[in-house]
């Protein structure tokens, strides 16, 4: 009775690794722009989502969230309302532009789940979401300073003192 031995084939150790590491390297470079762009508030993904709200629940949303903050910096009701107005022209005019919550990141993984990866689909798309987040960004900061000319200095001090200890803890 023989017992054979077989030699244990070498592993190409360094070929899976190289293919591990460049799959992460895309998925990180994809899932990172299309994650990345919905670090947003979840205010925003309800309030501005078409389809989600309608204008009156959206803009009701909005007035209890500006009264909410403007209440920890005694803000007259005149300026609550001032700046109620300019939040609510900004969430229409945001709501306008269509973003939907994951779409950037749906449309970026299908592409990315592909037989054959289309660079010309996924350059088209980062521009697509480019152009409506650079839109975005405008209005947002549009209403930002319609509503610093509202406030008073030591509101907005208060305000950006809220918002620091917030997002740190």
């Amino acid at each position: 009775m023989t017992v054979e031995t077989q030699t244990p084939k070498p592993q190409r150790r360094w070929g899976r690794l190289v293919l591990a590491a460049a799959l992460l390297v895309g998925l990180g470079g994809v899932g990172g722009f299309a994650l990345g762009a919905h670090k947003a508030s979840s205010f925003f993904w309800h309030a501005m989502a078409p389809g989600k709200l309608t204008p009156e629940e959206t803009a009701s949303m909005v007035e209890r969230k500006v009264n909410h903050v403007l209440s920890h910096v005694n803000a007259t009701d005149e300026q609550k309302t001032k700046v109620s107005a300019i939040a609510k022209a900004a969430a229409a005019d945001l709501t306008k532009l269509g973003f939907t919550p994951g779409e950037g990141r749906t449309k970026f993984l299908q592409l990315f789940r592909a037989d054959k990866v289309e660079p010309d689909a996924i350059e088209a798309l980062r521009a697509e979401q480019s152009t409506k987040w650079d839109a975005a960004t405008k209005r947002i900061a549009q209403a930002v300073a319609e509503a610093a000319q509202v406030l008073t200095p030591e509101q907005r001090r208060e305000l950006t003192e809220r918002w620091y200890r917030r997002v740190s803890s």
